[in-house]
């Protein structure tokens, strides 16, 4: 018989605190999103990893080697900077009056020389930075040589980015690893295509705050976090939110997020979302949440590892890849091992949710070394009535799963490896499952017209499993090696 959903009752609970969270934190996100438009100033004034991060997104879509695209992967100097971005303005904050020994604040002189079409440049040093709030600005450059920015303490938000059309932030570490300096960095961008880039925190937070919170407002505009590093964790908190008021083009590429209460929250996101490459390890509830509504998401190139769960009281449910809500997603060339859940638990490596629709999972590997689902595919939910979904102001058109050459293994010798309620129409495709004990392959329960095709189950259980489902199966052999 097909495991029940019990764990999919503790999966609710987390929505609705989840949710809870975001109808509070609504007022919050509006009023750092009114930042916009505030305020006066002189608008005048002066391992796969590897591989996924030299890659770039060509107009379709699809992600392309450097060299095919002429574009260089090594970080610009200031001079190429001011050639490539038009800056009519560059900033030697230093030469401006700002101390590089994080004795003064800077933000007197960031203040007074931040402005359209400016760079402010950076030199190697440690910049003491209080609350900055920066917003409708255009062509802002923040680069830093290789440089420290040191947050205040106990404060909650401390940049308080918003409106910006192409920003560029770049080469900075954030030691936040004095006691009490946890601070949020909202960086919200409009228009215009920006980055933030070569940005590590450092510090593990005790204190309930975020590390980024991210939107983009116009649907025309792009921002990607690229080489972003947060390795340190929390025991509360997000490493990266996005906003339910993001509609743009967002992108994730080669950034690396470790021991986080939770990791990358994205899936209130209504526009494009494309998560290419990176590390995403033992943090709670999710590696990696994605959304993208009606618009879909593109997972590609991911590291995910639950192999370590520091601190697992402050860690339940340690997914991998969660596709929670959204109209469609591609999770492609992925790692995804669970190998240690000490103290906690995970409801799979992959995650199709009640509010998600159509899924495709290509060339990817799952290792398991205890009970957990490989890959799970809830039922989908049949009307809005009752659901906050902050993405999506419709049900998808579609949700049908289907699995192409997935290779699932490790020592788990209980459970189920993958498994499917109340999904017509799945397919799995060149699919290849071991494991040992009395784990089962693969189960189907309440679904029509599911099928499992040129596929090798070999386990200890039963190959596949079905109640009240229907599923073809051809050319599925029990005995073979992944």
């Amino acid at each position: 018989m097909v495991r029940g959903d019990g764990d999919d009752d503790v999966n609710g609970d987390e929505r609705t605190a989840t949710r809870r969270a975001y109808l509070r934190t609504a007022g919050t996100a509006a009023a750092v999103s009114a930042l916009a438009g505030c305020g006066q100033r002189d608008r005048g004034s002066t391992t796969r990893e590897s591989t996924a991060a030299t890659a770039t997104e060509s107009t379709t879509g699809e992600t392309a080697n450097p060299t095919e695209t002429g574009e260089s992967t090594a970080s610009p100097t200031p001079s190429e900077l001011v050639e490539r971005r038009g800056y009519e303005s560059v900033v030697n904050v230093v030469d401006a009056g700002a101390d590089p020994n994080a004795e003064e604040s800077i933000r007197p002189v960031l203040e007074a020389n931040a402005g359209d079409d400016t760079l402010l440049y950076f030199p190697t040093g440690r910049y003491r930075l209080d609350e900055w709030r920066a917003t409708d600005y255009r062509n802002l450059g923040v680069v830093g040589d290789d440089a420290v920015l040191v947050p205040p303490k106990g404060v909650n938000y401390w940049l308080m980015w918003g409106g910006l059309s192409d920003l560029l932030f770049e080469g900075f570490t954030v030691d936040c690893r004095p006691n009490d300096v946890a601070p949020v960095a909202h960086v919200g961008t409009a228009g215009g295509k920006s980055v933030v880039r070569d940005v590590a925190v450092r510090g593990h937070r005790h204190a309930p705050r975020t590390a980024f919170e991210i939107e983009v407002t116009d649907p025309e505009g792009e921002l990607t976090f690229e080489n972003v590093s947060l390795p340190d964790g929390s025991t509360t908190g997000h490493a990266m939110y996005v906003f339910p008021q993001s509609v743009g083009k967002l992108t994730f590429r080669n950034c690396r997020l470790e021991h986080w209460k939770e990791g990358l929250y994205a899936a209130y996101h209504r526009g494009p979302l494309r998560i290419l490459g990176g590390y995403y390890a033992n943090n709670g509830i999710e590696q990696v949440r994605v959304g993208g509504g009606t618009s879909g998401a593109l997972v590609r190139g991911v590291t995910v590892r639950v192999d370590n769960p520091k601190q697992p009281q402050h860690k339940p449910n340690m997914r991998g890849i969660w596709a929670e809500e959204g109209g469609h997603v591609r999770i492609e060339d992925c790692d995804i091992a669970i190998t240690d859940l000490t103290g906690t638990y995970s409801s799979g490596g992959i995650v199709v949710g009640q509010q998600f629709g159509e899924v495709t999972v290509t060339d990817t590997e799952i290792r398991t070394d205890v009970d957990a689902y490989a890959v799970s595919v809830r039922d989908p939910i049949e009307s809005m009535a009752g659901q906050t979904v902050p993405s999506m102001d419709r049900l998808p058109k579609r949700t049908r799963v289907t699995v192409r050459d997935l290779r699932v293994s490790g020592s788990a010798k209980t459970g189920t490896a993958v498994r499917a309620v109340r999904r017509d129409d799945c397919r799995f495709e060149r699919v290849c499952i071991q494991h040992g004990g009395s784990r089962d392959g693969m189960a189907f329960a309440d679904a029509e017209g599911c099928a499992v095709r040129n596929s090798t189950i070999d386990v200890g259980g039963e190959a596949i499993r079905t109640e009240n489902a229907t599923v073809t199966k051809r050319s599925v052999r029990t005995d073979g090696s992944c």
